[in-house]
């Protein structure tokens, strides 16, 4: 048991000092997508791509409602590789804690 506190003493301080210092995610990444109503044609892709279902399309008298759960999302990528618009990128953001499910949903409208 001493030698294994010895060794551990010796080695020192291997982990960052998060989170002060948060560590970058690395090239190729794949964090949490990000929403862009502006290029969004409510085409509906990017619901036929997602494996777990976490992304919803909505259209009703006053519009049309895009919905994604942050709560569910495995973070694959294929609403990005499937939206003809670019309206959905990956980014390299990791930390999604929240204290309620209603914190990690992301709605864009469109109107009529």
């Amino acid at each position: 048991m001493f030698e294994i506190l010895r060794k551990t003493l010796k080695t020192g301080t291997v982990t960052t000092q998060y989170p002060d210092r948060p560590e970058t995610a690395p090239e190729g990444f794949r964090g949490k997508p990000e929403l862009f109503p502006d290029k969004c044609t409510y085409c509906g892709e990017c619901v036929k791509a997602c494996p777990p279902g976490v992304i919803w399309l909505n259209e009703d008298n006053d519009g049309k409602t895009l919905t994604l759960s942050y709560c569910g999302c495995i973070f694959c990528g294929r609403c990005e590789e499937v939206c003809p618009g670019d309206a959905i990128r990956l980014t390299q953001e990791y930390e999604l804690a929240s204290k309620t499910k209603n914190d990690l949903i992301t709605i864009i409208r469109r109107k009529i």
